[in-house]
Order: C-alpha cells, then sequence, then structure tokens
C-alpha cells in the first residue's frame, strides 16, 4: 500500500470515528428524552424532553452528512430541513422527514425561552416517536456508508 492509499484508509476512518461519534451524541440526547419522558416527575419536563428530541434528530442528521463527506463541511446550523437539504443529492429521503424536521426544528431553539411555545404531553409523544424514526434512518445510512467504503 502506497503513502496516498495509506492517507485515503486513514481520512475513511476518522470519517468513519467522527460519524459514530454524531450517532453516540444522538442517541445520548434520545436516551435523555426517553428517561426524561418516563420519569415520575410532575409536571413533566416537556420542553426538555422536546429539546432533546431535536437534538437526537440535529446530530443524527449530522452524523448521515459526516459519513458521506460532508459536501462543503459540516453545517453549524439547528434546522434539521437545512440539514436534511444538505443530503439530498446524496440519499433517499422521503417527504416524512422534513414534516418531522419541521416539527422538531423549533424545539431547538424556541422552547428555550419561556411562553414562546406551548407543549402538551402529546407533543412530546410525537417529537419522540420523529426522534426514533430519523435515528434509526441514520443509523441505517451511516452503515450502508460505512459498507460501501469497506467494499
Amino acid at each position: 500500500m502506497g503513502k496516498e492509499d495509506e492517507k485515503i484508509r486513514i481520512d475513511i476512518m476518522d470519517q468513519e470515528n467522527e460519524y459514530k461519534a454524531w450517532l453516540a451524541y444522538s442517541k445520548m440526547d434520545y436516551d435523555c428524552a426517553v428517561y426524561l419522558n418516563d420519569a415520575p416527575m410532575h409536571p413533566r419536563p416537556l420542553n426538555i424532553i422536546c429539546y432533546h428530541c431535536q437534538q437526537a434528530a440535529e446530530k443524527a442528521i449530522k452524523a448521515v452528512i459526516v459519513a458521506n463527506g460532508a459536501p462543503g463541511g459540516l453545517p453549524r446550523l439547528h434546522d434539521l430541513a437545512f440539514l436534511l437539504n444538505q443530503l439530498k443529492n446524496i440519499a433517499d429521503i422521503d417527504d416524512k422527514y422534513y414534516e418531522y424536521a419541521d416539527t422538531l426544528t423549533p424545539y431547538g431553539t424556541s422552547i428555550r425561552y419561556p411562553s414562546e411555545l406551548f407543549l402538551e404531553d402529546r407533543h412530546a409523544v410525537t417529537a419522540l416517536n420523529y426522534a426514533t424514526e430519523i435515528l434509526n434512518w441514520a443509523k441505517a445510512l451511516c452503515a450502508k456508508q460505512s459498507d460501501q467504503q469497506e467494499a
């Protein structure tokens, strides 16, 4: 193996480690949301549950961007639809993920301010469902990309 081949191999390994780190961060946010959702707290911290769902989705999408080489670099934005658009020429993105993105995005910023959003239990349930689907979708895409790089 020549020096150029070794450099490409190291770059692919770094890329794989980075996307795995993004997936791990995503899973931590998701686990926090699930934990808080199941905790016997009254009132339930709906804003924090929804925030962690948005964060889990954002980090999962960023994992896919990194796994695919982050064309143009990794955006430091929190708009999930914008992040999905970074993948539209790389991955098959079902329209439902854009709907999920539109629902979850406000939870990443507006939720930080009291009285910005009115939340009910149903919002947390929906956020958890959407975060679950995005995380599973991202894991599958990252695994597929990793398999293609190994081939």
